[in-house]
């Protein structure tokens, strides 16, 4: 009898061992013992306590066709405190050799008058680096007791982020100007999300404060403050970003016809297809003065040649593919590589 108990005890070990569930309990268990501060350790603990077995937890949808819900923290697992330090990707991040057909060698606006004419190669390097972290978490929002009030109104989760996004123009072939930085555009964004806790059609609705400048001198300078609304809708591998914005009064004095070009919103639609190759098309414009812009982004899945990095490739056309170029007109390429979800 003592052999048998044996003998079952050590085949219910080896199937606890080849369950699924029980490794990635036991990686928590371990990964949490690794921690030093015990109060690390009892919140990691905690964490898995809460975390339901694989038989009771609701089917996710695949990683791959689910970009709002894993970008925005919208899944019934997202609901755990997280801290600044956690930081998300939200707009591409890349690095991009790009050409223009047409470099603006003299930028110019109502306010500010013409700048000095510039000698510019029609090759740069483009950066664009962005991201978000949660300021206030969906546990504080619950707790307040928001999140239920808002309830009534199909809303299922509150988070408040704080996202930033800077992107660069890096005459960086241009050996006689001795490589000048031609723009960098700075913008910080306060965003509250509320989702909707649907698995498709609309998933979310942002309300966003955003202020974007160049931050350069008088003649050249650019910079307008929005508020805005966004609604965030996914089917499947598709999804889409709809926006629109009002200007805030005299945040614009540099460039105050720039909604003549840039209009009062934007669309920015997204697929990602079963190999993780992602297109995303960003399209923006002004319905009364026929002006706009339109910019694809295409990238593969990360490559191990590159180091886990993506190939990237990104064409424009139109006004404003930089704050200093908003009322000038051209088409670019670029190639390069990017990271980060987007």
């Amino acid at each position: 009898m003592t052999h048998a108990r044996r003998g079952f005890a050590a085949l219910a070990l080896i199937g606890a061992t080849l369950s699924p569930s029980a490794g990635a309990a036991d990686d928590g268990l371990a990964r949490c013992a690794k921690l030093e501060s015990a109060d690390e350790r009892l919140a990691c603990y905690d964490e898995l306590a809460r975390r339901p077995s694989s038989a009771e937890a609701p089917a996710e949808p695949a990683s791959d066709s689910a970009f709002l819900t894993r970008a925005w923290k919208l899944g019934p697992a997202d609901g755990d405190v997280r801290r600044m330090a956690d930081i998300l990707s939200y707009r591409p991040n890349y690095i991009d050799a790009r050409w223009t057909d047409g470099a603006n060698v003299r930028p110019r606006s109502p306010s500010t008058g013409r700048a000095t004419a510039q000698d510019l190669n029609r090759w740069e390097a483009k950066l664009q680096a962005s991201f978000k972290t949660e300021l206030i978490s969906r546990q504080a929002f619950e707790r307040a007791g928001i999140t239920p009030v808002l309830g009534n109104f199909g809303v299922d989760s509150v988070r408040l982020w704080f996202g930033y996004t800077q992107s660069m123009n890096w005459q960086v072939f241009n050996h006689g100007q001795s490589r000048p930085m031609r723009d960098t555009n700075y913008e910080p964004e306060a965003i509250l999300t509320l989702g909707t806790g649907q698995s498709d059609g609309l998933k979310l609705i942002n309300l966003g404060l955003s202020h974007q400048s160049n931050g350069i001198d008088r003649r050249e300078h650019r910079g307008w403050s929005r508020v805005y609304l966004q609604g965030g809708w996914e089917w499947g591998r598709f999804s889409v970003l709809g926006r629109l914005w009002h200007i805030i009064p005299q945040s614009d004095d540099d460039n105050p016809n720039i909604d003549t070009f840039y209009g009062h919103g934007d669309v920015v639609a997204r697929y990602q297809s079963a190999r993780g190759i992602v297109t995303s098309v960003l399209l923006r414009g002004n319905d009364s003065t026929g002006l706009g812009f339109v910019q694809l982004d295409m990238a593969t899945a990360p490559l191990r040649m590159l180091g886990g990095l993506k190939f990237h490739v990104q064409f424009t056309s139109g006004y404003g593919e930089t704050l200093i170029d908003y009322n000038f007109r051209q088409r670019t390429v670029g190639v390069g590589v990017s990271f980060g979800d987007w």
